[in-house]
């Protein structure tokens, strides 16, 4: 069902603005589930010194993506590739999936890095998943935790991108002059009638 804005507008409801998000979220959890056989698991914090950035970078994913569901909520309507991107690239920074998961965010940003308008939050994030599928095959912890902060300011970015208002486009404010424009001759202004009143004595 269409719901009806004040303005006339019509917008979807909040779940189907929500799916496109939602599924993207799902399908790289899921696929980070399969193993692949250059990496049967992405292990990619094997040094204990790199533990308390496990923290940040959940912390950080939590939050870019209660942040990307909120905007969602209340954008009119929201592109299905916009609002599945960065939930992809939220979900394949995580640490402790399989490096199929991945493979979701990769394809989603090579398609909006050459169809869609944000090209250079998508190459970033397309630059960071392809570096973190590279270092999954090497085994080492400092090429994923790259590509995973990569992905992770990406979808920083692409959010950020969303959540700006749209550019006026109307540089001269023509309806502010239309609405408060000057007399062209302003000794034909009149100065409206005075009344009198009793109290001010006339």
């Amino acid at each position: 069902m269409l719901l009806q804005s004040g303005y006339g507008a019509v917008i979807r409801p909040i779940p189907a603005r929500l799916a496109p998000a939602l599924l993207a979220l799902a399908a790289t959890l899921l696929s980070g589930a399969i193993a692949l056989p250059f990496a049967p698991r992405w292990h990619w914090f094997e040094s204990a010194a790199l533990l308390p950035v496990i923290g940040l970078v959940f912390a950080s994913a939590a939050g870019l993506l209660a942040c990307h569901l909120a905007l969602l909520s209340v954008a009119p309507r929201p592109s299905r590739l916009a609002s599945a991107l960065p939930a992809a690239l939220i979900a394949g920074a995580l640490p402790g999936l399989g490096a199929a998961a991945l493979l979701v965010p990769a394809m989603l940003a090579a398609y909006a890095a050459f169809r869609g308008p944000a090209r250079k939050p998508a190459l970033c994030g397309l630059g960071g998943a392809t570096l973190a599928l590279f270092g999954a095959g090497l085994h080492g912890p400092i090429l994923p935790l790259a590509g995973s902060l990569a992905m992770l300011a990406a979808a920083t970015l692409l959010i950020r991108r969303a959540a700006r208002p749209a550019v006026n486009d109307n540089v001269h404010n023509a309806p502010f002059t239309a609405f408060w424009r000057l007399p062209e001759d302003p000794l034909r202004a009149r100065q409206p009638a005075r009344t009198s009143s009793p109290v001010l004595g006339e």
